[in-house]
């Protein structure tokens, strides 16, 4: 099997990562409209490196952006403040408040208990 990679060159790997074909055109399948309605936190207005709705076929602004959206903080009415990791874990915590048992149908649910077999 030959090697993917053999005729790769510097210039091709940054039109790869640039989201660009070997003649420079933005490749259509990899454009991502970003934080058009994300006003939420504010990125365009009060961010170190402001950012509004842009678009894009470059992984290293998707990246970038996506590191701008999940390490902002939140201080939120019960006097905390919250980054997305501390959001999706007290969401989670109240989910499971109201139904401790919610997952033990999941086969990878540590409270997994086969069904059993029905007898005639």
């Amino acid at each position: 099997m030959t090697d993917p990679n053999i005729n790769a060159t510097p210039q091709s790997n940054a039109d790869k990562l640039d989201g660009t074909d070997d003649n420079g055109v933005e490749l259509p399948f990899r454009k991502v409209a970003m934080l058009y309605v994300a006003r939420l936190f504010g990125l365009a207005k009060d961010y170190a490196f402001p950012e509004g709705g842009n678009e894009t076929a470059s992984a290293l602004n998707h990246v970038a952006t996506l590191a701008k959206v999940l390490t902002r903080q939140a201080l939120l009415a019960d006097g905390n403040t919250y980054d997305v990791f501390d959001m999706l874990v007290t969401n989670t915590k109240w989910i499971l408040s109201q139904n401790i048992h919610i997952n033990d149908n999941e086969v990878d649910s540590v409270n997994y208990k086969a069904p059993v077999a029905a007898t005639k």
